[in-house]
């Protein structure tokens, strides 16, 4: 297996009615995370933040932008966030995308020269008139005309079983998470199949989403993989993120 190493890179952060999201009350900050994953072959990066427009004006969210709060300047942007470990955006090979709502898919207009890799399923909900009418998904945010591979199911990234697409859906129609094995072991980056630690463990959904049976079964996936030794990284965890090591996970 080849030396690979995941850079997690929070990438702003969003203010929520928590009601929404865990059935909590009060308002919560949940950090946006993407994960820079280095490999021998490319450097892939699974989920590419906010749009840069949000740094300043959240309209382009339309019916959205009365739902959430930002907290996301310059120096959040996916681009800001590659250059301060290192990285150009145009040296990212590929971009998989978990899902393509704005705070999974909005930084994709920072890396024109990567190749996205999507689910099949995701991307055609991603077409769906009444879905964008809704504000579900926006289409200006992906629909760059990048060289997209849509895959549909499990897939191998490099052909080495090192970066691997696990289908999670639920969440919406083609969500996926990354499988990443490491020296230390395997890490699955969950995206919004699951938020936090806690909604795991209590196999609780946020009160919207695609489909609730479907999201339990792929949330259940998770922790099975959890039982038998992966460490899962969630979507929009406060407190794991905080407790991340700064030089990554190798």
């Amino acid at each position: 297996m080849p030396a690979v190493r995941i850079l997690p890179l929070v990438t702003g952060r969003l203010d929520v009615d928590m009601r929404i999201f865990s059935g909590e009350e009060g308002r919560g900050t949940l950090p946006v995370l993407s994960c820079l994953v280095e490999h021998p072959e490319g450097l892939v990066l699974f989920d590419t933040g906010l749009h840069p427009e949000l740094t300043h004006d959240n309209s382009r969210l339309g019916r959205l932008s009365r739902s959430f709060g930002m907290d996301f300047t310059d120096d959040d942007t996916v681009a800001a966030k590659l250059e301060s470990v290192g990285v150009r955006p145009s040296d990212v090979t590929h971009t998989v995308v978990s899902h393509l709502h704005f705070d999974h898919a909005g930084g994709l207009t920072c890396l024109p020269d990567t190749r996205l890799v999507v689910q099949a399923d995701e991307w055609a909900a991603g077409q769906d008139a009444q879905a964008i009418e809704q504000g579900i998904y926006q289409p200006a945010d992906y629909d760059l005309g990048h060289d997209r591979l849509e895959v549909d199911g499990d897939h191998d990234l490099f052909g080495d079983g090192s970066v691997r697409c696990l289908p999670t859906p639920g969440h919406t129609a083609g969500h996926q998470s990354l499988v990443v094995e490491l020296p230390s072991g395997p890490v699955v980056l969950c995206g919004d199949c699951v938020y936090t630690e806690q909604l795991l463990d209590e196999m609780r959904t946020p009160g919207f989403g695609h489909d609730r049976e479907e999201q339990l079964r792929s949330m259940q996936t998770l922790r099975e993989l959890r039982d038998d030794g992966h460490r899962l990284l969630y979507g929009h965890d406060a407190e794991q993120v905080a407790a991340l090591p700064a030089g990554g996970l190798v």
